[in-house]
C-alpha cells in the first residue's frame, strides 16, 4: 500500500516531486565532486613528487659555482648527519625575447626560462607517462604547462639565438609545473647543454644586453626522515655555503603546485556547503507546501486510527526515496563531471593514484549529504504531528504563515546572494591591479628585471645596469615615476642566537608601496619589514629585534641591529623575503627589479620595447598577473558563472514555492475575499509583494555576508599562502548593482509564477467549507 501511495503522490504533483530531487542531487553531487577533485589533485601531487624524488631542500644561486664552492658544498654534506643525498644542477637562463617555440616568441613571458640536464640522482623531470626521459641530440622537451597555453605539439620547432631544436615531447616537472613558479625548465641533452654553456662563457652569444644565456645554478638536498628543512636551512647558511638566491622547501613546492587548482576547489566546497544549507531549506518550503495541501488526508487518517509515527513513516519512505535516487544520481554526476574538470590536473601532474580512496569518500560525501536533509525532513514532520485530527479535517481558518517561513525565504535568499557574490568578489581581485600589493609588488605599470651575469662589458654588473638604465629614466619626460630595488642574500641572528638566511629588498619602498597587515613600511636606518610567512617562521612581530648583515662567511661579524617595522602581503618568492631602506654592508645583488609607472599608459608597448634592448628584462605588470595566476582566475571565472546560475535558478524556484505555500495557507481567506468581489489583479499585487518582501530583505542580506563574511573566508585561504591583511576588489557596477538587480528579477518571475494559483482558488470555497 505505501508503495502506491507514494507512487500516485510523485505523479500527482510532478514539478513538487522533481524540484525535490533535484535539491536532494545537487546537493550531493557538489559535495562528492569536491571530494574527488581534492582527493585527485592531493595524489596527483604527491605521486608525481615520489616518482620525481623532489629535494627536501632547494638553494638557488644566481651566479658562478666554483669548483672550491662545490667541494665546500660537499664537505659540508659529508659532515651533516641530516643529509642523505644533494646534487648541483645548472640552469642555463635564457633571455625570453630571443626565444622563438612554435609560432610564439616568449617577449612578453614573465616565466625565468631556462636549459637544464636531466638530474642525475633525484629530481627528476618526467614526460607525460610520467617516465624518466632522455633528449637526444637536437631535441627538447618543453614544460607541459606551454602545450596549451602555445598550442603546442611535438615535431614542432624552438629556437633561441643560433640554435633550432625539435620539440621531442613534454614535461612534467614537479618543482615548477604551476605557473605560480617562476621558472621552467627545458631538458636537452648533455653535449648541446655543454655547447651552449660554452658558447656562453666565451662570450661569442649572439644576445645583446646582459646575454642570450645566463648561467644558475640549483643546489638540492635530500634530507633523512623527520629532519625539519628550516633547521637546514639555517645550517646551511652558518657554512657561509652558496646562496645568491631564494630557497625552496619541499612543502613550499607541494603548496605551490596545488594552489591554482586547489583554489577552485576551495570555492567549490564553500558552494557545495550553501548549496547545501540552501536544499535543506528548499526542501522545507515543499514539505510545508505538501503538508498543507494534504491536511484533510492526514486528519482523515487520523481519525481512522492511524497513529502519527506510521503517517510519518508514509511520507518519510518517499522522501528516503528521493535521498537514495539523489545520491545515486548525484554520485554518477559528480564522477561525469570529474572528467573536464581534473583535465588540467591531469595534464600536469598526471593520473591520481588510489582511485577506490576517493571513490570510498565520495560515497561518505553522498551519505553525510542525504542524512542532514532526511533529519531535517524527520524533525519537520514531527513537529507538524501535533495537529488534532478534528481541526485538520474541519478547521475553516488559514494557517497564518509564521515569521520562522519569511526568516527562510530570507535566509535562502541571503544564501543565494553570497554564493554568487564570494566567487564574483574574488575573481575581480585577483584580477584587479591592487592585488599585486599582495605579491608583494608595489602597485605600478611596469616591472624591469636585472640579474648578475658573469659577462664583462658594461652591463655584466647588475648594479651598474641598473644605475645606468636608472640615468636614462630619470631624463625620460614619458616617465612618471620610478624605483630601483636590490635584492641581497642577508644572514639574520634573532634574539635566542638562532640565525638563518634572509633575502632581502633595499630601497626606498614609499614610491611603490605594499599590502601591510600590521606597521608599516622601512623608512630610515634600523628598520625592517618582514614578510608574514617570514615574520611568523621568525616568530617575531613589530617592534621585535633582529641583527643582519652579509654573509657568514664574506662579512665576518659586520651587522647591524634592526627592529621591526612591520609586516607585509607577499606570495612570491615562497612568502618568504624582507625588505629595508638600506643594509649595512654592501652586498652583491642577487637580482635587481625597477618598477615604473607612466604618464601616458596608451605608448607602454613602445616604451617597453626600447628599454628591452637597454638589457633588461621588461614586462607589463598586469601581464605578470595574468600569467602568473591565469589559470586560477580561469577556474575562478568559471566558478563564478556557475554559481550564478545556480543562484538565479535557486531564487527563481524558491520564491515560486513560497509564494504558492502562502496562497495555499491563506486559500480560505482568498476564496472569501474573491466571494466579496475583489479583482484578482489586486490579490496577485498583494501576494507579490508578500513574498517578495523576505526575498529583497534577504539579498540585501546576502550583499552584507557576501562583502564581509567571505572577504573573512578567503583571506584565510590566502592567508595559508602569505597573503595577510586581505581585503575585497569589489566591482561596483557588477557586485552591487547587476547582480542583485538579476536575482530580484529572477525572484519576481518566481512569485509570479507562484500566484497563478489563486486562478484554481474558487469563491465558493469559504462557502462549502472547502480549503
Amino acid at each position: 500500500m505505501n508503495r502506491k501511495l507514494i507512487w500516485n503522490d510523485i505523479n500527482g504533483h510532478k514539478l513538487h516531486s522533481g524540484a525535490m530531487l533535484f535539491f536532494m542531487t545537487i546537493s550531493a553531487m557538489l559535495l562528492a565532486l569536491t571530494v574527488i577533485l581534492s582527493a585527485g589533485l592531493l595524489g596527483a601531487i604527491d605521486h608525481l613528487m615520489d616518482k620525481a624524488q623532489v629535494p627536501d631542500y632547494i638553494q638557488m644561486h644566481n651566479a658562478s659555482l666554483l669548483e672550491s664552492e662545490k667541494e665546500e658544498i660537499s664537505r659540508f654534506a659529508s659532515q651533516c648527519g641530516e643529509v642523505a643525498a644533494w646534487q648541483v644542477c645548472p640552469f642555463l637562463n635564457l633571455d625570453n625575447s630571443q626565444v622563438m617555440i612554435g609560432d610564439k616568441r616568449l617577449a612578453d613571458s614573465t616565466q625565468d626560462n631556462g636549459l637544464v640536464l636531466q638530474g642525475e640522482q633525484f629530481d627528476f623531470l618526467l614526460d607525460t607517462e610520467n617516465n624518466i626521459p632522455e633528449a637526444l641530440p637536437g631535441e627538447i622537451y618543453v614544460p607541459v604547462c606551454y602545450r596549451s597555453l602555445y598550442n603546442l605539439s611535438a615535431g614542432d620547432r624552438m629556437t633561441f639565438g643560433d640554435w633550432e631544436f625539435e620539440i621531442a615531447g613534454f614535461l612534467r616537472d614537479a618543482q615548477m609545473n604551476s605557473m605560480m613558479a617562476s621558472s621552467k625548465r627545458f631538458l636537452i641533452h648533455e653535449a648541446d647543454f655543454e655547447r651552449i654553456r660554452e658558447e656562453a662563457g666565451s662570450g661569442n652569444a649572439p644576445s645583446d644586453g646582459l646575454g642570450l644565456y645566463r648561467e644558475e645554478y640549483l643546489i638540492e638536498f635530500i634530507l633523512k626522515d623527520q629532519v625539519d628543512a628550516n633547521a637546514f636551512g639555517t645550517a646551511y647558511g652558518a657554512a657561509g655555503l652558496p646562496a645568491k638566491g631564494p630557497v625552496i622547501t619541499k612543502p613550499l613546492i607541494r603548496m605551490m603546485n596545488g594552489l591554482s587548482d586547489g583554489t577552485m576547489i576551495a570555492v567549490l566546497f564553500l558552494i557545495s556547503i550553501v548549496v547545501l544549507l540552501i536544499s535543506v531549506l528548499c526542501i522545507r518550503f515543499m514539505v510545508s507546501l505538501q503538508m498543507e495541501r494534504d491536511r484533510k488526508e492526514v486528519g482523515m487518517l487520523k481519525a481512522l486510527g492511524i497513529g502519527r509515527k506510521q503517517i510519518r513513516q508514509i511520507y518519510l519512505a518517499k522522501y528516503v526515496l528521493f535521498c537514495g535516487l539523489g545520491a545515486f544520481i548525484g554520485l554518477l554526476l559528480s564522477f561525469a563531471l570529474k572528467v573536464p574538470l581534473a583535465k588540467q590536473v591531469q595534464e600536469l601532474y598526471g593520473a591520481a593514484q588510489g582511485g577506490a580512496k576517493a571513490v570510498f569518500l565520495a560515497i561518505l560525501s553522498v551519505l553525510f549529504t542525504e542524512g542532514i536533509i532526511l533529519c531535517s525532513i524527520r524533525r519537520f514532520l514531527k513537529k507538524t504531528e501535533q495537529m488534532p485530527a478534528l481541526e485538520a479535517l474541519f478547521s475553516m481558518q488559514e494557517k497564518k504563515t509564521g515569521k520562522g517561513q519569511y526568516l527562510m525565504i530570507g535566509g535562502v535568499a541571503a544564501f543565494c546572494v553570497f554564493l554568487a557574490s564570494v566567487p564574483q568578489n574574488l575573481y575581480s581581485t585577483m584580477s584587479s591591479p591592487e592585488f599585486v600589493t599582495y605579491m608583494g609588488i608595489g602597485k605600478s605599470m611596469i616591472r624591469m628585471d636585472l640579474r648578475q651575469t658573469e659577462e664583462a662589458g658594461s652591463y655584466g654588473d647588475v648594479d651598474l645596469a641598473v644605475e645606468q638604465i636608472a640615468s636614462v629614466l630619470e631624463q625620460d619626460t614619458q616617465v612618471e615615476k620610478y624605483v630601483a630595488l636590490r635584492t641581497v642574500s642577508g644572514m639574520a641572528v634573532l634574539p635566542g642566537g638562532r640565525t638563518g638566511n634572509l633575502t632581502v629588498e633595499t630601497g626606498d619602498h614609499s614610491i611603490f608601496p605594499v599590502s601591510y597587515s600590521k606597521g608599516r613600511l622601512p623608512r630610515g636606518e634600523g628598520e625592517i619589514a618582514l614578510s608574514a610567512m617570514n615574520a611568523k617562521e621568525l616568530g617575531l612581530d613589530v617592534g621585535d629585534k633582529l641583527r643582519l648583515g652579509g654573509r657568514a662567511k664574506e662579512d665576518g661579524a659586520a651587522k647591524t641591529d634592526y627592529i621591526v617595522c612591520g609586516i607585509y602581503s607577499d606570495i612570491t618568492n615562497g612568502g618568504k623575503t624582507a625588505k629595508v631602506h638600506s643594509i649595512g654592508s654592501h652586498e652583491p645583488a642577487i637580482w635587481s627589479v625597477l618598477y615604473v609607472s607612466l604618464k601616458d599608459p596608451a605608448q607602454k608597448g613602445q616604451w617597453m620595447a626600447k628599454y628591452r634592448k637597454m638589457g633588461a628584462e621588461v614586462t607589463d605588470i598586469e601581464d605578470y598577473v595574468k600569467y602568473t595566476y591565469g589559470q586560477t582566475l580561469g577556474q575562478l571565472h568559471m566558478a563564478s558563472l556557475t554559481a550564478l546560475v545556480a543562484g538565479v535558478f535557486v531564487v527563481t524556484i524558491v520564491t515560486m514555492l513560497f509564494v504558492r505555500l502562502i496562497v495555499e495557507q491563506d486559500r480560505y481567506t482568498v476564496s472569501f475575499y474573491k466571494a466579496l468581489g475583489f479583482s484578482g489583479r489586486a490579490l496577485k499585487r498583494k501576494y507579490l509583494i508578500k513574498g517578495m518582501f523576505p526575498v529583497i530583505v534577504g539579498i540585501g542580506a546576502g550583499l552584507l555576508a557576501g562583502n564581509l563574511l567571505g572577504e573573512g573566508i578567503c583571506g584565510m585561504l590566502l592567508q595559508s599562502f602569505g597573503a595577510d591583511s586581505f581585503r575585497f576588489v569589489i566591482h561596483p557596477v557588477k557586485a552591487l548593482l547587476l547582480t542583485p538587480a538579476l536575482l530580484l528579477a529572477v525572484a519576481a518571475a518566481g512569485g509570479w509564477m507562484g500566484i497563478w494559483e489563486l486562478k484554481k482558488i474558487g469563491a465558493c470555497e469559504c462557502c462549502m467549507g472547502k480549503e
